[in-house]
């Protein structure tokens, strides 16, 4: 019943938050974060949709990686890979509630829509005649440099600009109550990866984005220590270079003492095996798009 009230899973219905104008921003910003009577005034609610769990292959199901976090007021998209823009339009998200957008490498199935996502963002306030809303953008290193390149092919209008704030690396990052740290992840040797862990009131969530069977465990033990909700892949039954397995995700769970996983970044063919691994183990949760988990 605890684990319940702690992590309530629901699907998304579209139409859930439905408009995209500034009127209807500020209805959407109400109910973020605050305090409740039953829990105390450092209670800080926070809301996770799953805008993407699948890989560079989309199904009906499943996107590339995406994931809404909703914590104290800030909305933090994790990773935006190709086809989020519509995902979102589809759940009712307004893509302009977006403060901060997280990177954790450049593979289409992660980095494949930022572009369009900040262009539209740029568009539509011409649209409405409204200001750009700034954008943090934090990821691996060249970042901004990989983000310029795309920009002179798809976006070369030299007058046009977007107020972007780029922050590459680890580093520790707060914003208002939340407190986000960044850390290294191997992934594939042709650039730098990146994951985050976030922390608001009691709570903690980690997203690793993809990591490979070289990362070293003692290092993602100490990263995902204790955290109330994990984000990261099992992509296969047997450890690769570039991806783990459920079998090490199952040892990092135990080691580091893990709440809860949602597993993301699931291939189509291996979405039945998975969920055979997965059984009614309580912890494990196999992503789906649609899907909410509420952290209280």
């Amino acid at each position: 019943k605890v684990r319940q009230i702690l992590y309530n899973e629901s699907t998304l219905c579209p139409g859930g938050e439905t408009g995209r104008h500034a009127a209807f921003r500020a209805l959407c910003s109400q109910g973020r974060g605050g305090s409740n009577p039953l829990l105390g005034t450092n209670f800080m609610k926070a809301t996770l949709t799953i805008l993407g769990s699948g890989t560079m292959v989309p199904t009906k199901e499943r996107n590339p990686a995406a994931f809404l976090l909703d914590v104290g007021g800030v909305r933090i998209l994790l990773d935006c890979g190709h086809g989020t823009l519509q995902r979102m339009i589809q759940y009712g998200i307004d893509p302009q509630s977006v403060d901060v957008l997280f990177v954790s490498h450049f593979h289409t199935d992660h980095f494949g829509g930022v572009m369009g996502f900040i262009h539209s963002r740029f568009v539509e306030d011409l649209y409405l005649k409204q200001r750009h809303k700034k954008l943090l953008i934090i990821g691996p290193k060249n970042l901004e440099k990989n983000f310029e390149t795309l920009r002179k092919i798809s976006w070369p209008e030299p007058h046009e600009s977007y107020p972007l704030i780029f922050k590459e690396g680890p580093q520790k990052i707060r914003i208002g109550k939340v407190s986000i740290e960044i850390f290294r992840v191997k992934h594939v040797p042709w650039f730098a990866s990146v994951g985050i862990r976030i922390r608001f009131g009691k709570k903690t969530v980690v997203y690793t984005g993809d990591v490979g069977s070289t990362h070293p465990f003692a290092d993602l033990v100490q990263q995902t220590k204790n955290a109330d909700l994990l984000i990261t892949e099992a992509s296969h039954e047997y450890p690769t270079e570039s991806h783990y397995s459920f079998g090490q995700i199952e040892e990092l769970v135990e080691k580091a003492k893990i709440k809860k996983v949602l597993i993301m970044h699931i291939p189509f063919t291996f979405v039945k095996r998975l969920k055979q691994l997965v059984g009614k183990k309580p912890k494990f949760v196999v992503g789906k798009d649609g899907l909410k988990i509420n952290l209280v």
